[in-house]
């Protein structure tokens, strides 16, 4: 039986609950963020943005696939920010210290899920390399990951997980 399902059922309600609605926040802010940050300030036309996170998996062929590959991108990063939420509240669900440093831990978490997608994931999948960032977009983005990602989660955890320590 999963650890989930041995749950009672008011728990596993509040959990479904903490990771939609993390997985959504990560979601919607992140496309806000990608067109003010990406769009706006760098000049990159928006449907890059998806295409490129669509080339993880379709490679260089993303780019010529016009809206249909952007939209694929967009579902792509919807279930990534998905995974994001549930990783971290199971996570926080289950090991209590994470439950009571929620905050602390999550900036980490935040942090975590910059490297993990930047160093591991990205290299590993099939989109071509892009150029390092300068300095200051590095640290935005390190920022956005801790704050957008990182502390929402732990607010998250903080308010709605079982809070039994």
């Amino acid at each position: 039986m999963s650890a989930i399902a041995s749950k009672p059922l008011d728990t596993r309600s509040s959990l479904l609950r903490s990771i939609v609605l993390g997985g959504m926040f990560i979601f919607i802010s992140q496309c806000i963020h990608q067109w003010i940050v990406v769009t706006l300030m760098q000049k990159t036309p928006y449907i890059l943005v998806w295409q490129y996170i669509a080339s993880g998996l379709l490679g260089e062929a993303a780019f010529a696939g016009g809206m249909a590959t952007a939209w694929l991108g967009l579902f792509f990063h919807l279930i990534i920010s998905f995974v994001i939420a549930a990783v971290f509240i199971l996570a926080a669900d289950r090991i209590p210290l994470l439950r009571r440093y929620a905050i602390p831990v999550s900036l980490l978490y935040g942090f975590g899920v910059f490297v993990v997608m930047n160093m591991i994931v990205t290299p590993l999948s099939a989109a071509p390399p892009i150029p390092a960032p300068t300095l200051p977009w590095l640290i935005e983005a390190i920022l956005e990951h801790v704050l957008l990602v990182g502390l929402v989660l732990g607010m998250l955890v903080q308010r709605n997980v079982n809070p039994q320590i």
